[in-house]
């Protein structure tokens, strides 16, 4: 189906561009006339092309079963990854620890860190927090998120620190 797309919108370029080659070429000769006429159809159709492409494209294809269900498919993925939460939730988290000079968090949280359903996530992980009086501690944190699917964005909805 791409190729297809891909194709028509090619032949459309191709007939504007030779179109426009003869419809605008500077000749003052009598039977000039016709070409440019050709030129103009060539135009006419290769645009007439590329806007039935692109009315297609948004009025038939994004609102198919088969994009409905693309869609479904990425956000059950999205339901059920754990280390995109946990990314997601790391600058709520930092913004709770206000004592903090400096907080660095793991590359990955700890392997109990688990999707709970209904996307929603149990994060757990260790950071490394700089006081702002010096020395650097590591804390220990377990967070409930929640990803909302109408609005796709992330939330922190609980958070307790474990040492």
């Amino acid at each position: 189906m791409l190729w297809l797309v891909i194709a028509i919108a090619l032949v459309s370029i191709w007939l504007m561009i030779k179109g426009g080659g003869w419809y605008f070429k500077d000749d003052r000769s009598t039977d000039y006339a016709p070409t440019k006429r050709k030129g103009l159809y060539y135009i006419v159709v290769g645009a007439s092309l590329m806007m039935g492409l692109a009315f297609w494209n948004e009025f038939v294809y994004k609102k198919s079963h088969s994009a409905l269900e693309r869609e479904e498919k990425r956000i059950a993925t999205i339901c059920t990854d754990v280390v995109k939460a946990y990314n997601k939730s790391k600058d709520d988290i930092e913004l709770t620890m206000t004592d903090m000079k400096l907080v660095q968090f793991p590359f990955l949280p700890k392997a109990s860190s688990k999707a709970i359903g209904e996307c929603q996530f149990a994060i757990q992980a260790t950071v490394d927090a700089t006081l702002r009086t010096g020395g650097t501690h590591p804390k220990t944190y377990d967070a409930r998120v929640e990803f909302d699917r109408s609005t796709e964005t992330w939330h922190l909805r609980e958070l307790n620190w474990l040492d």
